[in-house]
């Protein structure tokens, strides 16, 4: 079942169980009005027979009831009302000619409660299969005082309130189904109207996938109702997939081409293997093919970090020292120093919960790219020190520096500036990206800062110990892949 189908039989549904609601309650409050107003034009009816039958100034007994006189009932220009009088044993003395020699039941307990002086309302349904309304009242001896010397019965045909009711419930039905009929044929249209721009929204969308071209955009409706916010909502889940694709595309020849040169790099030097006879000739080349794998090996395992990231990498949580940290990976960074200079200051001795293998990475993949790019003679400063609630973890260089119109950029993944370090650009570009990701998932922040040819300063936040951690689950560097460019640092 389509959904304007659905919308439109929403709508008469709807329309029916209201006007059916309506209904009852207008029967309900009409008969209850009318009833109500019925037996009270009885009363008043009762009143003025008994007033025009029943003699003034005489005081009756029950044998004069018999005499009583009941053709001036006609006078009272009353259809359907009857009148019969009734003795205390119950016989019917007198009746008016309405009821054609007919006699009305009374319940006993509506002849008693007369005897006892009180009138009383009761429904007949027996009176010829015409249901009345009738009205006991006692007649006295003296007009309104006295005793009780008989019963009158005023009753009232109700036939009229039923065919009354009867047709307005007919009224009630015409109306109602004319109204459901209209409500569906209008809810069919506004339906149609509605999502008519839903239905090109799906044309256009079905175009876009089969042609896989997903820079085209859908034609959003130009007003600002929930349909208009679909248009736009799709629009940019359009050039989100689209950025996607071609961050993967990207990526993926980016991969390739940082791939590619050490394996061709391998794949000469053990071409050259089977040529050399020389042995020191062949030492170098084997020399330079473990120089490719270690080339390799690190770059795969910087993929499988951004892999991971992508997929939601979780961190361990346990107490980190980090003045015992920082000093084993300077001592281990020192080793690879080639006469660059490398102090460890720390002000305060501080503890952070995380994972202590990705913060060790963090700072090694910080000491590589200042080693890489300060020259022999050059100074690395790494200082822990407590900045408000966090610690604070600065690695500083007096190196080249970094040029002002690539800072925004060294984040992102595979971006390297063209000028290469001392030692040549030997990275791929993914070491500052991994960075920013393992800090921000340790709920912390990195930055840097830095003046092209006096060196940089790159400064790490994380949340101390016992501090509330809420770490991003994908950094914006690492959910950008842009083009690449060579860069200085790594």
């Amino acid at each position: 079942m389509s959904l304007r189908l659905r919308l439109a039989l929403t709508y008469s549904i709807l329309m029916v169980v209201t006007i059916a609601v309506l209904g009852v309650t207008i029967l309900a409050t009409a008969a209850q009005s009318l009833g109500a107003e019925m037996d009270r034009r009885l009363e008043i009816r009762a009143e003025q027979v008994r007033l025009t039958i029943l003699p003034r100034g005489i005081v009756l007994t029950p044998s004069d009831l018999a005499y009583l006189d009941l053709r001036p009932l006609s006078s009272l220009d009353a259809p359907g009302i009857f009148v019969q009088v009734m003795d205390p044993s119950g016989a019917v003395v007198a009746a008016s000619e309405t009821l054609n020699g007919q006699h009305i039941s009374v319940d006993s307990a509506s002849f008693q409660a007369a005897l006892n002086g009180r009138s009383d309302l009761a429904e007949n349904y027996d009176f010829g299969g015409r249901p009345i309304r009738i009205l006991t009242v006692p007649i006295r001896s003296n007009g309104a005082t006295g005793s009780v010397i008989g019963v009158m019965v005023v009753g009232q045909s109700r036939q009229p309130l039923f065919d009354l009711i009867e047709n307005l419930r007919t009224l009630l039905i015409v109306l109602g189904a004319a109204a459901v009929a209209v409500s569906g044929v209008v809810g069919w249209f506004v339906a149609l109207q509605g999502l008519s721009p839903l239905k090109a929204f799906a044309h256009q969308a079905t175009q876009i996938a089969a042609g896989r071209d997903f820079s085209q955009r859908l034609r959003p409706a130009t007003n600002s109702d929930e349909v208009g916010e679909l248009a736009r909502t799709i629009n940019h889940l359009l050039l989100t997939v689209e950025e996607t694709l071609r961050m993967h595309r990207e990526f993926v020849a980016d991969t390739s081409h940082e791939l590619r040169n050490p394996l061709l790099a391998l794949r000469t030097n053990l071409e050259l293997l089977d040529r050399l006879p020389d042995p020191r000739e062949r030492a170098e080349c084997i020399l330079e093919a473990r120089h490719q794998v270690e080339r390799l090996s690190r770059l795969v395992g910087d993929l499988l970090v951004l892999a991971r990231a992508e997929a939601g990498l979780v961190i361990e949580r346990t107490p980190v020292r980090l003045k015992e940290l920082l000093a084993r990976v300077v001592r281990e960074a020192q080793q690879r120093a080639n006469g660059q200079r490398l102090l460890l200051e720390v002000a305060e001795p501080l503890q952070v919960l995380g994972d202590e293998g990705r913060l060790a990475q963090v700072v090694t993949n910080l000491l590589d790219n200042a080693l890489k790019f300060t020259p022999a003679g050059g100074t690395i400063t790494v200082r822990l020190d407590r900045s408000g609630e966090m610690a604070c973890i600065t690695v500083s260089d007096t190196g080249e520096g970094i040029p002002p119109a690539h800072l925004p950029h060294i984040w992102k993944r595979f971006y390297r500036v063209q000028k290469a370090g001392p030692r040549g650009s030997s990275g791929a570009g993914l070491g500052l990206a991994i960075v920013k990701y393992l800090v921000e998932a340790h709920g912390g922040q990195v930055s840097v800062e830095s003046e092209y040819g006096k060196g940089s300063t790159f400064t790490i936040l994380l949340p101390l110990e016992g501090k509330p951690v809420a770490p991003s689950p994908l950094s914006p560097a690492m959910a950008e892949t842009p083009a690449v460019v060579e860069s200085a640092r790594v």
